[in-house]
């Protein structure tokens, strides 16, 4: 790379409306910032995201900024560090601020550092000798690039190891070329930053600094290379420093921990470097092409660059094809981790960016006429954006409460501080932190080590646990693990079920946690079977349905409207296994319902069955029908009959069958309540009078009657 400092000079409406194209771009990306900024789901690698959001949540709700900050998932100790908390004592600082919730203030940290990283970006270019007024062009491609617009919008870490790593370079050149101390104490605090945040994104942007710098040493062996050596000793000494404390610091909290021993940087450096094996492992490799091709930026523009570079934008293919030899050598350095993480490419797409648009600052540079170059940089740009709202859009734009039915019901059923044991899920941070619980989540590599699993759960001596969730059937361990929590009070038979996962409660709250389920209706959860449902005695007295529970409304669902209250002699039934849900209004059954003033029609359908009036029953043992009967209740108590009809089977051939018709029509001079009244037949014989009563509704007709159309 070039060490000249003096840009080319620019076309004055060139450099106009490539800082036009910037604008739209950047009040594109600011657009897509507010996409979904309401939500609380965290799309975009949600594993990796609820990691830094449970570490922010926990600081926050413990006050405890403490280095050895809590990462409440693999049980006690708490804390597993992995990064140094910088990026969540900013959110959590911003959110006492603002009163932003943790998740807003984590995107609005995340965005506010892509924001200041484009100035760096601005100063580097210079070091390519391109024109001031040409800058605006990279900074519109990287600024309209999807995958930035996606992931700036993270709770991650990523943009602030980026923005710390890219000021660092700046400053480290710019400090050794002009002797300043100024840009010395900036390429300090920005190395340190990016160091303690982000090792890997730090390596990153080492690597053109060392080449810079061993190529500036060599260019000055005969004169002040003493000089320089000595300030970029200074400039990296700090960092290097504070970042090996950090490794160190972290590798020695974590080892606390019975369950972290798999995140102790000695053994994650074959995952993290990788091996010779996965370097050049065609399947990884392919992976990690279809996630450029899909993830970064639109095809079609990397296609078309590369044509342009063979073209009128060749004169600068050194410096691009440093660009992306630059990007490709980080997946090779890092095989393992940019194959299995799309969010890691924060780090390294600025320079396939940076390769983007230097290719159109070639052309600018080039002869061709002032719109072509315009018209190019409007392509890049419609096609990455056209990229956004094509592959990310949909999934960011969707406005949820966060978690599912699994995290509501643990928040629900356990307490604040209780702790949710979980197998099945790894050691994902997103069933704790939408359930907003601390966690103990038992790995299956090692849930069928008793004395490794003991030892964890001997840990938890003093925390209570509020429920163990196994997610799966016969996973390895999990009957030893029941037989565990069992000994510590919880149930040895699960008592709900979310689609694969079992949950397991306390004995003493097992009927709390049946009612609040019921009570709550959250989405896919289920009673467990064998496990019973707390009822109440609902016959044989008036009972308001306002104050039921929701399960207890069931036989009324397909009533619109919904009776205000009731009185059934045997208490509300339903059967809904003929595919549509009837009512079981056995005599007596009394249903009020609250209408307006005006004509109205009751629709209904009612039924017997066959068993009720069979011709080899007795006359004392089949039903002798029933009377329907509805009645409109004045304000003083007394009831006047509106309609009625004698439902009786076995004499009237015409009741036979399923779901036969019931239509009453009548009027209301006032709103009032009326009463839909099941009674026995003639004889006030109640055997075998199941009557059932299908969907009903009751629907205005015209106008309301006034006294003198009556």
């Amino acid at each position: 790379m070039s060490d000249q400092t003096k840009s080319r000079s620019a076309n004055p409406a060139v450099s106009r409306w490539f800082f036009v194209c910037f604008l739209v771009a950047l009040a594109f990306h600011f657009w897509g910032m507010t996409v979904g900024w309401q939500s609380k789901n965290l799309p975009g690698n949600e594993f990796r995201q609820t990691q830094t959001a449970i570490s922010t949540y926990w600081i926050e709700a413990d006050n405890d900024f403490s280095p050895a900050y809590p990462t409440p998932v693999l049980g006690k100790p708490w804390s597993i560090p992995m990064e140094f908390p910088l990026y969540q004592w900013i959110t959590v600082a911003v959110h006492r601020t603002t009163d932003w919730s943790l998740t807003k203030s984590g995107r609005a940290v995340s965005i506010a550092c892509f924001y200041l990283l484009l100035p760096a970006v601005f100063l580097l270019l210079r070091r390519w000798r391109v024109a001031t007024g040409h800058r605006w062009a990279v900074l519109a491609v990287i600024v309209s690039c999807p995958f930035y617009i996606y992931f700036t919008r993270g709770v991650l870490i990523e943009t602030m190891a980026l923005l710390c790593s890219l000021w660092f370079w700046v400053a480290f050149e710019r400090a050794v070329a002009g002797r300043s101390k100024a840009w010395l104490a900036v390429a300090v605090l920005a190395g340190s930053g990016a160091g303690l945040v982000k090792v890997t994104t730090f390596l990153l942007y080492l690597l053109p600094a060392a080449v810079w710098a061993l190529t500036r040493l060599w260019r000055h062996r005969r004169s002040e290379w003493r000089t320089d050596l000595v300030w970029m000793t200074a400039s990296v000494a700090v960092p290097f420093a504070v970042t090996l404390w950090w490794l160190q610091y972290a590798d020695a909290t974590k080892a606390q921990n019975p369950l972290a021993a798999f995140i102790v940087s000695g053994n994650l450096t074959e995952f993290n470097l990788g091996t010779n094996a996965t370097r050049f492992s065609a399947e990884l490799w392919l992976t990690k092409l279809r996630m450029v091709a899909t993830n970064l930026t639109a095809l079609p523009v990397l296609l078309g660059c590369a044509l342009l570079l063979l073209g009128p934008a060749r004169r600068r293919w050194r410096e691009v094809l440093a660009c992306l030899g630059w990007f490709a050598a980080v997946l090779l350095l890092f095989p393992v981790l940019y194959a299995l993480h799309d969010y890691y490419y924060a780090a390294n797409t600025v320079l396939l960016l940076l390769a983007i648009g230097l290719v159109v600052v070639a052309l600018a540079e080039s002869q061709v006429s002032v719109w072509l170059k315009v018209f190019v940089l409007a392509v890049v740009l419609g096609g990455q954006g056209w990229r956004y709202l094509d592959h990310y859009y949909p999934s960011q734009s969707q406005i949820t409460e966060g978690g599912d039915g699994l995290t509501r019901s643990l928040q629900g059923v356990t307490q604040p501080r209780d702790v949710i044991v979980v197998l099945g899920q790894d050691w994902s941070s997103i069933t704790p932190y939408y359930a907003r619980r601390r966690a103990l989540m038992m790995r299956d590599k090692i849930a069928h080590d008793p004395d490794l699993v003991e030892t964890a759960l001997r840990n938890l001596d003093g925390e209570k646990i509020g429920a163990l969730v196994i997610v799966g059937s016969d996973k390895a361990g999990e009957q030893w693990l029941i037989d565990r929590a069992a000994a510590r009070g919880l149930g040895r038979q699960p008592t709900y079920l979310w689609r694969n996962a079992r949950v397991f409660v306390p004995r003493a709250r097992e009927a709390e946690t049946v009612k609040i389920l019921m009570t709550q209706n959250y989405p896919e959860v289920s009673v467990a079977s064998g496990v019973e449902v707390p009822r109440r005695n609902l016959a044989n007295h008036w009972v308001t349905v306002a104050d039921l529970w929701p399960w207890e409304r069931t036989p009324f669902l397909e009533m619109a409207p919904q009776p205000v209250r009731f009185f059934s002699q045997f208490g509300p039934a339903a059967d809904g296994s003929s595919g549509v849900l009837m009512f079981g209004a056995h005599p007596e059954t009394r249903l009020v319902f609250r209408l307006p003033a005006g004509s109205h029609v009751l629709r209904a359908a009612v039924q017997l069955k066959l068993d009720a009036y069979r011709a080899d029953l007795a006359d004392n043992e089949a039903t002798d029908g029933v009377e329907i009967v509805l009645n409109v209740i004045a304000p003083d108590g007394t009831t006047r009959t509106l309609a009625s009809r004698y439902f009786d089977p076995r004499q009237n051939q015409a009741d036979r069958g399923e779901r036969r018709p019931l239509e009453f029509g009548f009027a209301l001079e006032q709103a009032a309540e009326v009463e839909l009244v099941f009674l026995p037949g003639p004889a006030g014989n109640l055997t075998r009078d199941w009557i059932e009563l299908g969907p009903l509704t009751i629907t205005p007709v015209g106008h309301r009657i006034s006294t003198e159309a009556q």
